[in-house]
């Protein structure tokens, strides 16, 4: 449960004032404002949050409403930060992760990208994170925890997904059907009895209906039995008054507002917006936004930006690498501290760029930026294989030889049977499965595909199999971090 925040903002202002007047250390003076954050955790080496490196040694950390450390923080859980920060540098006073759903999968469909958890449906794309499973074992049955943001049709578009033995089920959302006699009510569909629960915490309040509330238990033929139920704050930053930056999508739009998880988020012409204008903001797009919160929980936005949208991946052998830039297969993309940066490889917690070395085997999400250079949304370390992949636009094609160019690098089709290359045209989308050979991709596999045509619908939806893929071309729809 999010708890007030006002007493450790007051606590943080006269520490930050105290370590001023006693020549305090450099990343204590380099925190000039005091703010509550929400956002995703893209790395460590500190706790790095919306590009900004906060300072955590004398941080409180609420794990799942547990103390914790920040070794129980994991790349991709959504987190909230009480601090300080400069834009680039922070400090950090309380680190807070809550599950947003945890339970058994009762169904899969992988061609939609989506399972469900104790009736919530959840989401996931390119940027989602799988912790100890792939998207291959998610099977009706397995149990997960999830993390990740509500859009606007009350799904949870997961940015962490966890394989979980901890027998443990938990769900947040507002009571419905509340029958006293029988002792359960519904959140969303899912029936939950509170007939043995040990632990209500409602501040004062009673068991109703429209209640916001966190449920912990366990599962008995498909009923959640309930431990503890916390009565919550529905709004992302409860009472905290003051400076925030909020992460989500867009769940409600209005004149002059939009609502981006549970907080209403108002906007005017001394606002700015970064990578769009107030016409792109639209239902279920993603957006980062900083303002003042009043005392009535809405936030004034002083800046509202637009998340940079996945456009192509590569996966394979890195073949250089600098202080800012990684290439793989003669690739090159920007990395910096908004880059979510995991290592599945060896598990190293504080994996930064200095740990790649050439020949290792990356995954790369990428952006298309304004100058038409690449930058890194997500990179990852994983074991080596001999088998790449790359997801990109035809650039190029040489009818007579059976190759193709995709971000410059030449791919052989001479052993594709499922694709017709004079059908081809530059900027199709193909998703290419082969080796590399130090200079040339040799395709194995390659199959068109318009389940990401430029359309208007959400583009964030996953695949599976090397195919044409043009989920990644521009539309008015979804301009999310996954």
């Amino acid at each position: 449960m999010n708890k007030p925040v006002k007493t450790q903002l007051a606590i943080l202002s006269s520490a930050i004032l105290l370590a001023a007047c006693n020549g305090g250390s450099s990343s204590s003076s380099s925190a000039t404002s005091d703010r509550t954050v929400q956002g995703t955790v893209d790395g460590f080496g500190s706790v790095i949050v919306n590009g900004v490196h906060y300072q955590s040694s004398n941080a409180d950390f609420s794990i799942d409403d547990k103390a914790g450390a920040e070794s129980d923080l994991q790349v991709g859980q959504v987190v909230t930060i009480v601090g300080s920060d400069d834009g680039s540098e922070g400090v950090a006073l309380s680190i807070t992760y809550d599950v947003g759903v945890e339970g058994p999968v009762s169904s899969v469909d992988l061609a939609a990208s989506s399972f469900v958890v104790l009736g919530q449906t959840v989401l996931f794309d390119a940027m989602t994170v799988f912790k100890g499973m792939t998207e291959a074992e998610l099977i009706a049955g397995a149990n997960v925890e999830v993390s990740g943001y509500t859009d606007g049709n009350g799904q949870i578009r997961a940015t962490f997904v966890k394989a979980d033995d901890s027998g443990e089920a938990e769900l947040r959302g507002r009571i419905s059907a509340l029958d006293e006699g029988t002792k359960t009510f519904l959140v969303g569909s899912q029936s939950v009895s509170y007939a043995s629960v040990t632990e209500l915490d409602l501040d004062g309040a009673a068991l109703a209906n429209d209640l916001w509330v966190e449920v912990e238990g366990q599962m008995d033929a498909g009923v959640l039995v309930a431990d503890k139920i916390e009565a919550e704050d529905e709004h992302d930053f409860g009472d905290h008054e003051g400076e925030a930056k909020l992460n989500g999508y867009i769940t409600a739009l209005a004149e002059g507002s939009i609502t981006v998880g549970g907080t209403q988020v108002s906007f005017d012409a001394s606002t700015e917006f970064e990578h769009g204008s107030a016409a792109d903001l639209t239902l279920n797009t993603f957006v980062k936004v900083e303002g003042e919160v009043s005392a009535d929980g809405v936030m004034l936005a002083d800046e509202i930006e637009f998340e940079s949208q996945v456009k192509l991946e590569v996966e394979g052998p890195v073949t250089a690498v600098t202080e800012n830039s990684v290439s793989v297969m003669g690739v090159t993309a920007s990395v910096d501290t908004r880059t979510r940066i995991r290592d599945e490889r060896d598990d190293i917690t504080y994996f930064n760029l200095t740990d790649v070395g050439v020949g290792d085997y990356l995954e790369l999400r990428l952006s298309l930026e304004a100058d038409g250079s690449l930058r890194a949304l997500r990179l990852e370390r994983d074991e080596a294989d001999t088998e790449v992949k790359v997801t990109a636009p035809v650039e190029s094609l040489d009818l007579a030889a059976s190759t193709i160019t995709m971000l410059g690098v030449t791919v052989d089709m001479s052993a594709i049977t499922g694709v017709d290359l004079s059908a081809l045209v530059a900027g199709s989308y193909l998703e290419v499965e082969g080796t590399f050979d130090g200079s040339m991709i040799v395709a194995t596999d390659a199959e068109e595909d318009d389940r990401y045509e430029d359309d208007d619908e959400d583009d964030d939806e996953h695949y599976t199999d090397a195919e044409e893929d043009d989920r990644y071309e521009d539309d008015d729809e979804d301009d999310d971090e996954h």
